[in-house]
């Protein structure tokens, strides 16, 4: 009767990395590592094709890299997308790793925002602690001092070396960014891409401005600034990103989204924000006017209903309560609330008017006729409500309701009242 035989400590102590693993493999996984990466900002197809793209390109300087094959369809799956030779590992583990090193530095060129800052910390991080040690020991390629690097040549960066085009670039990732947080994507691109086109006919320089959804175009950025707008009057320049973030900002608070102007800033560094301020950018949210009160009031009523039930359920509770007391008031009559047209887009609050002529004091009654018999319908616990309601509501939309005179405390002995005499 035959057992395992139990294995040496020792033999599987004295076994050396450097003997389990060799260029073809490390250089295989480097790749796959790297195409999931950026693929999970992109799409894995889109990173296949830019490190496809720039393989071959670096073939003139490294014939061997020919050894290494990236597959590429619309099924691709990362497991396997990346195939490499085993004739590479004829090829000095040096001279592969110059070309690793070569192939980095392109891609953050190429890509630069796109693959992320730390990209190459992340790289690192996740091919493993096996792989990192052969790329160092045996291939010459020091991932963390290529970080290193990188990370002091971009804060060395000086004020009055930003190009105007750069500035716009980056003013306009960053708008795309913020936009994205409060809705999706797609939306973002096609919110800026839409205002950019709006306002072509007052700035004909921002035909010089082209925005891709790199998912699907498979284009090299999300944001080509030419160079030509580099001749455009800063002040100019700086009237038309103002237009731009204002409309911008005014969809996304039809929508009942938040303003993104402190959003923006926070993520814009002193340089660029210095370059905005000598173009006079106004980075400023817009008043807050009754049509955005009453559109922050009615998103966050709807978002504090669905926590309990279903967005189109507490879409339809709103709609109904504002038919309900909009005898009492008419200018609700203008407001509606639109279902998301399709999965994954966002819900309309439509106010088909202007709410900024009416009285402050109607506006107050109205909200607080609202938020009392909807308390009272959905039979909650007043306080609990009323509570996750302002926990809900935007600071600032908060304090200029209560400025208004809403009165939450009255709001909730009304409530106890009626509970009482029912």
């Amino acid at each position: 009767m035959w057992r395992w035989k139990p294995l040496d400590y020792n033999t599987i102590r004295e076994r050396r990395w450097d003997l389990m693993l060799d260029s073809a493999d490390v250089t295989r996984q480097f790749l796959e590592t790297i195409i999931e990466i950026i693929g999970r900002k992109t799409s894995q197809e889109y990173a296949a094709v830019t490190i496809q793209n720039l393989l071959k390109k670096l073939r003139l300087s490294y014939p061997f890299l020919r050894e290494i094959e990236i597959k590429n369809s619309r099924s691709l799956e990362l497991e396997g997308s990346v195939s490499v030779n085993d004739s590479l590992n004829a090829i000095p583990p040096k001279e592969v790793g110059h070309a690793l090193k070569e192939l980095l530095t392109k891609i953050m060129i190429k890509l630069g925002k796109t693959a992320g800052y730390f990209f190459i910390r992340e790289t690192r991080e996740k091919i493993g602690i096996e792989y990192d040690t052969f790329l160092l020991k045996t291939m010459d390629v020091d991932l963390t001092l290529l970080q290193s690097t990188l990370i002091v040549e971009n804060k060395s960066i000086n004020v009055l070396e930003i190009q105007k085009s750069d500035v716009i670039r980056r003013f306009l990732k960053v708008l795309l960014e913020v936009v994205e947080k409060q809705t999706s994507k797609s939306f973002a691109i096609a919110c800026l891409q839409q205002h950019i086109d709006k306002l072509r006919q007052s700035y004909p320089f921002l035909d010089t401005i082209l925005v891709n959804d790199i998912r699907y175009t498979l284009g090299p950025e999300e944001l080509v600034v030419h160079q030509e707008i580099n001749t455009i009057e800063p002040e100019e320049l700086g009237r038309a990103l103002t237009s731009i973030l204002q409309e911008i900002d005014k969809t996304l608070t039809d929508l009942g989204r938040n303003s993104i102007a402190s959003d923006l800033k926070a993520h814009l560094t002193f340089e660029y924000l210095a370059k905005l301020n000598e173009m006079s950018v106004i980075i400023a949210s817009q008043g807050i006017g009754n049509n955005a009160v009453f559109t922050q009031v009615i998103k966050t009523l709807i978002d504090t209903i669905a926590k309990t039930s279903s967005e189109n359920y507490a879409i339809l509770v709103i709609n109904s309560f504002l038919r309900k007391i909009d005898t009492n008031y008419e200018f609700l009559k203008l407001i509606n609330v639109e279902t998301a047209a399709k999965e994954g887009e966002l819900y309309h609050i439509v106010i088909g008017g202007n709410l900024d002529t009416i009285s402050e004091t109607d506006a107050r009654r109205a909200i607080q006729l609202l938020l009392e018999s909807i308390i009272r319908s959905l039979g909650k616990i007043s306080d609990e409500f009323i509570q996750e309601f302002k926990n809900s509501l935007d600071k600032k939309y908060l304090l200029k309701i209560e400025e208004m005179g809403v009165n939450f405390h009255m709001i909730e002995l009304h409530e106890a009242m009626s509970t009482k005499i029912e």
